[in-house]
Formats: C-alpha cells, structure tokens, sequence
C-alpha cells in the first residue's frame, strides 16, 4: 500500500488538519459565549431556541455516519441499485414522527426520551429502556469511530489507533465545552465538507470511467440496475418490501425513539419549528443517498471485472471508497484530503450526537433522580451543568476506549456485536408504540413486552451470525488465470450472504436465522406488542389507572372514541381532542384521569 500513500500530499494533510480544528474551535467559540449560562437546557437542549437550519444539517449529520459513507457505494458495488429504495420509506414513516410521535414528547416538556416511559409507565421501564439506549450507543458510537480509521488507514500515513484517537479527543472535546448548540452548528459545517467531498469524488471519479454511458452500460452488463424484485420472502436480502416495510420500522427506530433526535426536536421553540426540520430531511436524505448509490456505480465501472480485494490492493471491501479517491483523485493535491476530511466529518458529527445525548440521559435518567431520592430535593441548576460536560467526557474517553479495543477483537465477536447493536433499537420503539397508540397497556406488559424483544432480537443476531461464519466459504486469496472465477464467487458470496435468499433444504431455526436485517426492527416491534398487550390484558391492563391524554399519540387520541377527559361532557371533550391533537403546548391538566401509573 505504499504506493498509495506516497500520494498523500501534505495539502491533503492540511486540509484534513483544518476539518478538526474548525470543529474544534465551533464549541470553543459556544463555550465562550454561552460561559455565563450555567443550566442544563443550555448545554443539553441548545436552550430550547435553535433554529431549523442547523437542526435540519444536524439531524442528517446524525444518520448520516462514516459507516453510510464507506458502506453504502461499496454495497452497491457488490449487491446493485436496490437499496436506493430504502429512501421512500422515510415518505412513509415521517408523518407518522411528525404528527403522531413528535407532539408527545414536545408536550411534556421532557429532557431524556426516557423520561416519558416513568411517566407513562414506571421508573422501571424507564431504567431499562436508558440503560439499553446507553449500551447500544457507546458500541455503535465506537464501532463509528473505528470503521472509517481503519479504512483511510490504507490511504494515509498514520495508524489506526492515531486517527481514533485524534479524532475522538477533538470531538469529545468541542461537544463536552459547547454543549448541543456547538454539536449542531458543528454538524452544519460538516454537512457542507460531506457534499463537497462526495461531489468531488463522483464528478472526478465520472470523468475517469468515461462518463454517464460507460456507468450505466457497465451497471447494465453486470445487472446491478435492480429495482424490481418484489419477492415476498423475508429471508432475501434486499426486496422491495424489507426496503419500504422493513424500512419504515427502522425510520421510525432511528427518527422516532432515539435521543440524539429526539433532542433535536426539543431543541427548537416548537412543535412546527421540529416537523419543519424533520420534513427537510426528506429530500436531503434523497439527495443524499442517490449521491452514495451512484458513487456506488462510478465504484463499479471504475473496477469492472478488476475487483481491488480479489487483486490484493486492499485488504478489505471497505477500504475500496478510499482507493477509489486515491485513484481517481491522487494527482489533484488537496482533494483526496477533501474526501478525508468528509467521511472523518461524518464520523465527528454521528458520535459528537451520540455522547451529547448519552450525557443527556444518564444525567437525566441515572444521576438526578438517585440525586432525589438521597437528598430530596433536585440536583442544582449549576452542578447538572458541571456534570454535563464531565459526562459528555467520560462517555467520550469510553467510545475512544471502546473503538481501540475494536480493533484487537476477532472478526466474529466483532460481527455479533454489529449485528446485536444493528437491532437494540427495535424492542425501545416497541415501549414507545406500546405507551403511545395502546392505551390498555400497563407497566407490566411494557417491561415484559421489551424483554422478550431484546431476547428474541438478540436470539436472532448472535445465531444468524454464528451460522454465517459456520457457512462461509474460505476467505478469499489473490486473483491469477486459474483461480479468479473461484475467488469471485467467494467474494461475492461473502457480501450478499448476510442473509442469502433460502435454499429449499434449509429448514427449522436455520431458516429463522436467514432473516433478512431490514426486519429485525420490525420482529422486534411485533414481538413487543404481542407480549406486552398480552401481558398488560392479563394484569388489569389500566382500567384502575387510566392513562393521561398527553402521554398518548395526538392520533389516537383524535380516532379513538373511547377518549375522553374526566370531569369533561360533549362539547368540551371534543375540544380536548382537539387541543391534543394540535399538541405541542404543556397540557398537564388535560388527563383522562388524574391518576398516573405508578
């Protein structure tokens, strides 16, 4: 690989350099002007006042991860255009967010996601739920950091444990000193170095394979134009029906009950303000996308029939984005650092979300009400402000930590945990749903129905990931005359296989385990909703303790006839209905009942 890094220019290394320190100076300068403002909505809500450009960029920044940037043009090297599907999935699952989800937790008014499991059901299921939460982000977080170190690796002259944890000291960093308000004007610089670099690459990289008609007729004779398989089969990797179905359970997983967005949308003044912001995202994850699917293209007319694994100039598919830049972009100094620069700012920006909303939870969900129930009294203004940013420090050192032990670990233990991480957040949307669309749902049946989620989801990862490496052929060796059709078919097995259409003689749990990914969050969800509606009918459901109309959907509550207010007759519960449904103001004194589930 030496060849490559002898292209590296230092105008490369410059560029890259000056990515990290204007991030790094975004949350000094929000340090410094927000230093007179000591309280917790300010470093962990962006005092309730951002605007909806940067929480526009903020929550795209947030999806969009090294990970998306390195995985999904190398995806479509291999597999072909079907996932580009995966976008109108968000048409469906964006007015469900906005309308349905979104106004609850605008109307309680709540700093942790989490908050509103205790308030609706228990201080129980409120634990459960932050502690997987925090789990699952500090692996995903680490592995966000470790992906694109180890690819640029290839391209750079600076090891892999150099770049995670540079990287991770200047983002930790700037989200510890300037809070929510220096992550999101972070994340707005670094959508626009993200564009650039994927621009860069894609106009570069079309003009180095021939253009427009070389691409498609390269995709053409190679069948990777594919958006046509309809095939009703869970167990095929990519249909349209785990993209669009499938694909709306894990829109509603990552928009819907995750606290870096969640926080973003009690960021803002109001509940219009937050569905602006989230509508945006829409044609911005369009673009974003189709930019990713036809760089995946330009990959695939740039090595047609020369695949760099099978030929040894990298060790590994994800490195094959880098080479590309290098290739098609080494001459041209300062450029190859663009790209650099991009998938470093989509790692800067994914994990600065992530430990600004674990320090949001833990604080909010772990320390202050153990702090209440010592001292009996609230934990004071200034100190939660302190403790913010000594969290948003401590999580940023363990993602650090965590992404460095990455890389020690075996390719199988690092497999199980990507594939159980890739499903935690099904069984937390299944507490939401229960507590928002199913008011006969009780604490009981919530906590049980989110066990039996995470043990069948975690069931299902680690045994699909055991019977893949069980199955998998050789690893694959160099390319020469008599063994590169052998090896192509092993390369290619190894990256459509996870999971592979079913073969007919394949039966019993080794057919579960074929289950395509796209539906591991909506397994999760029906999982939940079945045991925890069951269990909640079999303990009293809440008929005792009737559930207060804002802890339930504005859609529920304007369908449901079954809704009304206590102490309220005809026209005025209709004019409750009404005023949920057009929630986003506190409504504490609008209940069914004035009891609340213990």
């Amino acid at each position: 690989m030496s060849d490559l890094r002898a292209t590296f220019h230092w105008a490369d290394y410059l560029i890259f350099v000056l990515t990290l320190l204007l991030s790094a100076a975004i949350g000094v300068f929000y340090a410094w002007r927000d230093r007179k403002k000591t309280d917790t909505t300010e470093s962990l809500l962006g005092g309730r006042s951002m605007s909806i450009l940067p929480v526009t960029l903020s929550l795209m920044a947030t999806l969009l991860s090294a990970t998306l940037v390195l995985g999904i043009p190398t995806d479509i090297y291999y597999n072909g255009t079907m996932y580009w599907l995966i976008c109108f999935s968000s048409f469906l699952a964006f007015p469900v967010i906005a309308h349905a989800i979104l106004p609850v937790f605008r109307g309680i008014e709540v700093f942790s996601a989490y908050e509103y499991l205790e308030l609706r059901f228990s201080k129980s299921v409120r634990v459960m739920g932050s502690i997987l939460f925090q789990i699952q982000m500090l692996f995903n977080m680490a592995i966000t950091l470790y992906a694109p170190a180890l690819a640029v690796s290839q391209v750079m002259d600076v090891s892999t444990e150099v770049s995670i944890v540079v990287v991770g000291v200047v983002c930790t960093f700037y989200t510890a000193v300037g809070g929510l308000k220096a992550v999101m004007w972070t994340d707005t610089f670094q959508m626009v170095v993200i564009f650039a670099g994927l621009l860069a690459i894609i106009i570069r990289g079309s003009i180095e394979v021939g253009g427009w008609d070389n691409i498609m007729a390269a995709a053409r004779e190679a069948d990777k134009l594919r958006l046509d398989n309809f095939d009703p089969s869970p167990f095929v990797r990519y249909t349209f029906w785990s993209l669009i179905v499938g694909g709306f359970f894990s829109s509603l997983t990552i928009y819907g009950s995750s606290q870096a967005m969640i926080q973003r949308y009690l960021s803002m003044k109001s509940t219009k303000r937050a569905q602006i912001a989230l509508y945006l995202n829409l044609p911005a994850a369009l673009i974003l996308t189709s930019l990713m699917v036809f760089l995946g293209l330009v990959v695939h007319a740039k090595y047609y029939g020369d695949d760099p694994v099978l030929t040894c100039r990298v060790e590994k598919p994800d490195q094959i984005i880098p080479l590309l830049v290098m290739d098609v972009l080494g001459e041209f100094h300062g450029l190859p650092g663009l790209f650099v620069a991009c998938i470093f700012s989509a790692a800067l920006s994914t994990v600065s979300s992530g430990v600004n909303a674990l320090a949001a939870v833990f604080l909010s969900d772990i320390l202050e009400p153990a702090y209440l129930a010592v001292s009996r009294s609230s934990l004071p203004a200034k100190t939660a402000a302190i403790l913010s940013k000594v969290l948003a420090l401590v999580f940023g050192a363990a993602i650090i930590g965590l992404a460095l032990l990455a890389g020690v670990l075996n390719s199988l233990v690092l497999e199980i945990s990507l594939s159980i991480l890739g499903i935690f957040g099904g069984p937390l949307l299944g507490l939401f749903i229960l507590g928002m669309f199913l008011p006969c749902t009780n604490s009981w049946g919530a906590g049980a129905g989110f066990l039996s989620s995470v043990v069948v989801s975690c069931w299902v990862a680690i045994g699909s990931t055991l019977q893949m490496s069980a199955n998998a052929p050789p690893p694959p060796v160099c390319a020469n005359d008599t063994v590169a059709g052998n090896v192509t078919t092993s390369v290619t097995t190894i990256l459509t296989s996870t999971p592979m259409a079913v073969e007919g003689t394949v039966e019993g749990l080794e057919l579960f385990y074929n289950l395509s990914f796209m539906w591991y969050s909506a397994l999760a969800v029906m999982v939940s909703v079945v045991v925890g509606v069951a269990v909640s009918c079999a303990t009293g459901g809440t008929r005792k303790r009737p559930v207060e109309a804002r802890y339930l959907s504005p859609w529920y509550v304007a369908l449901s006839p079954l809704c009304q207010v206590a102490g309220t007759k005809g026209d005025d519960s209709e004019q409750v209905r009404a005023e949920v449904v057009a929630n986003g103001q506190k409504m504490s004194d609008l209940a069914i009942s004035d009891g609340r589930l213990s």
